[in-house]
């Protein structure tokens, strides 16, 4: 495995369906852009549905154009101030169809490095795509998501990240990419040991792949890590417990992409996460 450099993303798709949380995650995107020095393409799937976006305020002529250019034009005039990547490209993509499958599609067309999405989490809106959609979009996307949380703005600064261990040899494979961000970012890796037995070697076997993945930063990175060990019951609470109590700002999981649907037709922790962690989430794909 070699690092992925922060200069290795170029692109970074953020999907748009015109609510708050949405411009949100735009912002959101435009900051991640901006440290990673990486283009940006803002993408609206026409879905048929017929709503005013939630930036109109009180400008009549807004809320009345149902001409989605005008409205996406409007949002990039509004957003593009804070986007400063010298020789940079920031523009905007109107599809039409599935929404996942034409945000995955419009990724792979654009050998895009990074996906930056907003989730309604459980409570999502159905006339509006990208809360009823997001984790089933981390569940097909081509490359990394982050999932920024429905009605929550965060820290554009990321100083820790929290990555979840466990022994399985195909959960380190998430870490080039999260060791390519925090160099970027020089933020810390915190190294989340997931137990879920109270057998002594599965806490020797977890120690183990924690090191390995430690070393593994270390010859690749100069970078500050931290280790803590969760055992018991309902890990993935525990960890969303334990990433807001360390103060981080990225939580980091794997996405396992299988030829067997029926290994890709739910995945409970990912999706856990996605709609109940209270800091974005990166979802990095691994595949067979």
């Amino acid at each position: 495995m070699s690092l992925i450099k922060g200069s290795d993303m170029k692109r970074i798709l953020i999907p748009v369906d015109f609510s708050k949380d949405s411009v949100n995650a735009v912002k959101y995107g435009i900051n991640i852009a901006n440290k990673l020095e990486a283009d940006v393409r803002l993408i609206h799937v026409k879905t048929g549905d017929n709503y005013a976006p939630e930036f109109a305020g009180n400008e009549v002529m807004l809320r009345i154009n149902d001409q989605l250019e005008v409205w996406i034009k409007e949002l990039l005039e509004k957003v593009k101030e804070g986007y400063y990547v010298a020789g940079g490209k920031i523009d905007w993509k109107i599809r039409e169809g599935n929404v996942v499958h034409e945000i995955s599609n419009q990724a792979k067309y654009d050998d895009t490095s990074l996906i930056v999405v907003a989730s309604h989490g459980i409570s999502g809106f159905q006339d509006k795509f990208i809360g009823s959609n997001a984790y089933r979009l981390v569940a097909n996307a081509p490359c990394p998501v982050i999932v920024v949380r429905h009605g929550v703005e965060y820290d554009t600064e990321i100083k820790k990240i929290i990555v979840p261990v466990d022994f399985d040899k195909d959960s380190i494979k998430i870490i080039p990419v999260v060791a390519g961000i925090a160099t970027v970012f020089r933020a810390t890796i915190i190294l989340a040991g997931m137990r879920d037995s109270s057998f002594k070697h599965v806490l020797q076997r977890i120690r183990t792949q924690m090191n390995i993945v430690e070393k593994y930063i270390k010859e690749h990175a100069d970078l500050k890590i931290e280790k803590k060990v969760l055992s018991g019951r309902n890990l993935p609470k525990q960890l969303r417990n334990y990433a807001k109590e360390a103060d981080s700002d990225i939580l980091a999981i794997r996405i396992h992409h299988s030829a067997n649907p029926f290994v890709n037709m739910f995945r409970p922790f990912a999706n856990d996460m996605v709609n109940y962690s209270d800091i974005p989430v990166l979802v990095v794909p691994t595949f067979d």
